[in-house]
């Protein structure tokens, strides 16, 4: 893949990282850059942190207009990221690697969650391995990232697919399914629908993918290509205070949701979940390979596990050099 480094880049990045280090006073002298930012889908306690960060006044501080909007899917935002409406947003990365490879104009810039899929089971009838799935029913959507993995994980322990019962509700019912009984388990991310489903009085068991050997990034955030040539110190500005204020939520899970909630009233009546959900994310912002390396580092063995899974299972019709989905060239230093 052609660098995207550039000596504009670098003099606007070492500007912004300086910016956020507390020197804003230069910023008066700077025009601010607007970006309309997308998030996956409907509100979610992972969300919390871009909301302490806007409320905080990083992105103001990184010379940043940010306006954050809700999504309905990634596939949508996807599309809307290579269209230029939102240059960028939160994707869910095997989404974003199918625009890719049908030739979107969009990359990873950064990434935030990893191997938060799991399968979900009720508590007091535990599913705990792949192979126990075996002579129960699942529930998953049709196109949803967690359903498309799942022949991974079944394969991961020899598990025959046709042993289990597989019922294909809308994404949004399967948390239904299970609390009504008709499903025995439900494949999910962790940071979601845990808290979802604790809330709605189930106690809930489950289990990583991870632990099977399904390594995947899952969310992370996206960039227009030629937003990103254009504007390629609105980036690692973005980059570096999304940076903050994951780390202050961290610090801080109730400042965060707070944030949210301030932003979004109508979300108080959540604020249980949410704080539950972002809590739950924390673990999931690093990876084995990138452990130790700053907020948002991407590995390239990331990539391939991800892509592998991708082509070997969810319909990917080609493998490519996987450079081509990504840049750490607006994360911070190492």
């Amino acid at each position: 893949m052609k660098p995207i480094l550039t000596r504009r880049f670098m003099m606007g990045a070492a500007i912004a990282f300086g910016l956020l280090g507390g020197n804003a006073g230069a910023l008066q002298a700077q025009e601010t850059t607007p970006i309309s930012f997308r998030l996956d889908w409907s509100i979610y306690g992972s969300h919390a942190p871009f909301y302490l960060a806007l409320q905080e006044g990083f992105y103001k501080e990184a010379g940043l207009d940010v306006t954050i909007g809700e999504g309905q899917g990634s596939a949508t935002v996807v599309q809307l990221i290579a269209q230029g409406a939102d240059p960028i947003g939160f994707v869910d990365f095997g989404t974003m690697v199918q625009g890719v490879e049908k030739g979107m104009p969009v990359i990873a810039v950064a990434r935030v969650l990893s191997n938060v899929m799991c399968v979900i089971s009720p508590k007091d009838a535990p599913i705990n391995s792949p192979t126990e799935l075996a002579g129960k029913v699942v529930a998953y959507g049709p196109a949803e990232s967690t359903g498309l993995v799942f022949p991974a994980l079944l394969a991961s322990e020899n598990v025959d697919p046709d042993s289990i019962s597989v019922i294909n509700p809308a994404t949004a019912a399967k948390n239904t399914l299970l609390l009504q009984g008709r499903a025995d388990a439900i494949p999910a991310n962790y940071n979601v629908q845990v808290a979802q489903l604790e809330a709605a009085g189930m106690p809930v068991h489950y289990f990583p993918m991870s632990d099977y050997g399904i390594e995947q990034m899952n969310n992370g955030l996206v960039a227009n290509t030629d937003f990103l040539a254009d504007n390629p110190e609105a980036v690692a500005a973005f980059v570096a205070a999304t940076a903050k204020g994951f780390e202050m939520a961290q610090a801080d899970p109730e400042a965060a949701v707070d944030a949210l909630i301030a932003a979004l009233p109508e979300q108080e009546r959540n604020r249980d979940i949410l704080l539950h959900q972002l809590k739950l994310t924390f673990p999931s912002l690093t990876t084995e390979a990138t452990e130790g390396k700053p907020f948002g580092w991407m590995e390239a063995s990331d990539w391939e596990a991800t892509q592998d899974v991708m082509f070997n299972y969810v319909g990917l019709p080609r493998e490519l050099p996987v450079d081509t989905f990504y840049t750490n060239e607006f994360v911070g230093e190492r």
